[in-house]
């Protein structure tokens, strides 16, 4: 079979917006702009979805099934669809069984390596342990080691934005928010944002997001944080955001430093996880030993500190690092030749 163009279907049970969503997003129109057909299934119908039905794009490639292992193997056969590209765990294990049955070649990408409750902590074990014998991608090196997985580490991209970010033009105005963005989950530290916010009363500090920690959160919070909650995109908050913090006690490569980093927002971050391949210390953000709350506190006063030359210059560098090593054009090929593989794989 030639792979100059194919039939994808990009597999995943999702009904809220999150950095895998995001991912899977960015893929479809970075596939779709390389010649190729692509579908978007989402296993169970869940309702009207955030992401892939605010897009008209997205919207139009946009399948929605009854979580049955059945249904799916139908819809393979009857949309000829070459190749099957699963993210998440319940994706992962049912679309590689249905592949296998239906001899479609597939692909799994590991995106997470947040260990979570018991429960999950299964369904990763069964999402690794089928995984085994397929072609599958990890967006760290991190995630690869703990998923005991031969794989290809290809790290998350983003697409560029339409007009270059305003924060780099002299004449920007300059935003104020220091910002947490993502699940409020102990993985992802946002108890120590908390923390780094009380120490700093003169600046304002915003969570985005929900999750388990929710109340917790919500009690400890000083009059200088806002919980902003659960938003479907980001898109509108960016140009408020000075500064991104992440907070994680563990990490992959998370998309949301990308997605700033594009905007020319400067992250903040504890080095963990595949983060030193997007966060340049001092070029575009601060590298934080990990848990060094007062090092963090100290690179957070740093950077509401910058003159707006030095932003601008920040912000400059942010953006083209993003844009020569993390977007679609620069890692799509990458994706693409463990598609060939599997491909190829499949007809031995």
């Amino acid at each position: 079979m030639t792979t100059k163009n194919i039939n994808i279907a990009l597999l995943i049970d999702s009904k809220n917006y999150g950095g895998i969503e995001t991912h899977v997003a960015n893929l479809a129109k970075g596939l779709h702009s390389s010649g190729h057909s692509v579908q978007i299934i989402l296993l169970n119908n869940y309702g009207e979805h955030p992401v892939f039905e605010s897009d008209e794009f997205l919207r139009s490639i946009l399948l929605k099934l009854d979580g049955g292992l059945t249904t799916l193997f139908t819809l393979l056969k009857d949309l000829n669809i070459n190749l099957v590209h699963t993210h998440g765990y319940k994706a992962g294990i049912i679309g590689r069984i249905t592949c296998k049955l239906a001899k479609k070649a597939v692909v799994s990408t590991f995106h997470s390596g947040e260990k979570g409750n018991i429960k999950m902590r299964l369904y990763r074990w069964a999402d690794h342990i089928t995984a085994h014998s397929f072609p599958c991608i990890c967006v760290s090196e991190e995630i690869k080691k703990s998923a005991n997985l031969t794989a290809e580490v290809i790290e998350n991209f983003v697409e560029l934005p339409r007009k270059l970010p305003t924060s780099l033009f002299k004449t920007a105005a300059p935003a104020t928010q220091v910002a947490f963005v993502g699940r409020l989950s102990y993985e992802k530290g946002p108890d120590v944002f908390i923390r780094l916010a009380k120490q700093l009363p003169q600046y304002d500090f915003s969570i985005y997001g929900s999750g388990p920690m929710l109340d917790e959160i919500n009690a400890t919070a000083t009059s200088n944080v806002t919980l902003e909650g659960h938003v479907t995109s980001m898109n509108p908050h960016w140009s408020k955001i000075s500064l991104l913090c992440i907070t994680s006690r563990e990490e992959g490569l998370p998309l949301v430093a990308i997605e700033a980093l594009v905007r020319g927002i400067p992250v903040i971050s504890f080095d963990i996880g595949g983060i030193a391949s997007v966060v340049k210390n001092n070029l575009n953000g601060w590298l934080i030993t990990p848990y060094n709350e007062i090092a963090f506190i100290e690179s957070i006063k740093q950077g509401q500190m910058l003159s707006r030359e030095q932003r601008r210059k920040m912000s400059s560098f942010a953006y083209s690092h993003i844009k020569n090593n993390f977007s679609s054009n620069a890692v799509i090929p990458q994706i693409f030749n463990v598609y060939r593989k599997a491909l190829i794989g499949l007809s031995c």
